[in-house]
């Protein structure tokens, strides 16, 4: 059986990526570590609450 999970650590995180891509969102906040390890999912970036902040105030 072919496991077809984007995040095999914690398959239950992949939703919080579909529902991105569905969104068009312009990111992905989350504390997250299997999420924040990807960095990024088809273009969308991930980051923390911190890092949102710093690209807000830059």
């Amino acid at each position: 059986m072919i496991d077809s999970s984007i995040i095999w650590e914690d398959p239950s995180n992949d939703k919080c990526l579909y529902c991105a891509v569905a969104a068009d969102a312009d990111a992905l906040i989350s504390g997250d570590r299997h999420l924040l390890k990807l960095a990024t999912f088809q273009s969308i970036p991930i980051l923390t609450p911190a890092r949102l902040l710093e690209r807000i105030k830059s």
